[in-house]
């Protein structure tokens, strides 16, 4: 599962079309707006089932019968940033379904309220700029965060294909994936993380320091986590280092357990 204004084809320099993989659109991305494309897509009301599953779950068992029903036959989840998330929200609503999960520099959920009102307030900012001055403001802007700073070193027509990709979005999408699955309407999933007695592996860029606290933070609350820091990484390895996330995941190698 890809990050926010990413696409499943941003997993196609890692993945290609390995059958044991299927990349998807999360809600307000790339095919999930236009339903052409099963492969790519599932119904939104899959991710926001999971939103209200995990959070109401002592009430969660129609929610996560369904999203089991979805995900038959899928076992690992790997997610970057937002697909991250995503991942972890679907493990905390159906915590039986998948035995082990790929997370790449992704947040685990907000335990305040004094953070969620922050990070709320910064949302509501994007979402007014996608809205007012539409997609190709909002993503001058978003290429300009410090999150980011590492990609300035990428070969200038990598970066512009990502700029492309992120061209090709559709504002009111993005917009609404902001409101309904941005961090601070987001689940803590750090409690179903511990509990979670499946493999979890964890990757970073040694770059991006914050997520790399995270990871940390993760390990040391769930010491069976398996933690990777990539060297001279920042936050987006899958258009930074897709060979090292490759290798990691183990695509191509027939004899590779999750």
């Amino acid at each position: 599962m890809h990050g926010f204004t990413g696409d499943h084809t941003d997993w196609q320099p890692i993945v290609g079309d390995h059958p044991a993989y299927c990349a998807l659109d999360l809600p307000g991305h790339g095919l999930s707006n236009v339903h052409s494309s099963p492969r790519w897509q599932l119904p939104d009301d899959v991710f926001y089932l999971a939103w209200i599953a995990a959070q109401n779950a002592p009430k969660k068992g129609a929610e996560a019968a369904i999203i089991k029903a979805q995900f038959a036959g899928i076992e690992h989840l790997v997610g970057y940033s937002f697909g991250g998330r995503m991942a972890l929200v679907l493990l905390m609503a159906a915590p039986t379904q998948f035995r082990s999960m790929t997370i790449i520099a992704a947040h685990p959920g907000l335990t305040t309220a004094a953070q969620r009102d922050q990070r709320r307030v910064a949302d509501r900012a994007w979402i007014r700029l996608l809205r007012e001055q539409g997609i190709e403001a909002f993503v001058t802007a978003w290429e300009q965060q410090p999150l980011f700073a590492t990609q300035r070193q990428l070969a200038p027509a990598v970066v512009a294909q990502q700029r492309a990709r992120r061209l090709r979005q559709q504002a009111e999408g993005l917009a609404r994936c902001l409101e309904q699955f941005g961090l601070a309407t987001m689940p803590s999933t750090w409690e179903a993380l511990v509990r979670f007695p499946g493999r979890v592996r964890w990757i970073v860029g040694a770059a991006d320091q914050k997520f790399v606290a995270l990871a940390q933070q993760v390990k040391t609350l769930r010491p069976a986590t398996e933690v990777t820091v990539i060297a001279g990484g920042g936050h987006n390895l899958l258009l930074e280092h897709p060979e090292r996330v490759r290798e990691l995941l183990g695509v191509g190698d027939a004899q590779k357990e999750f």
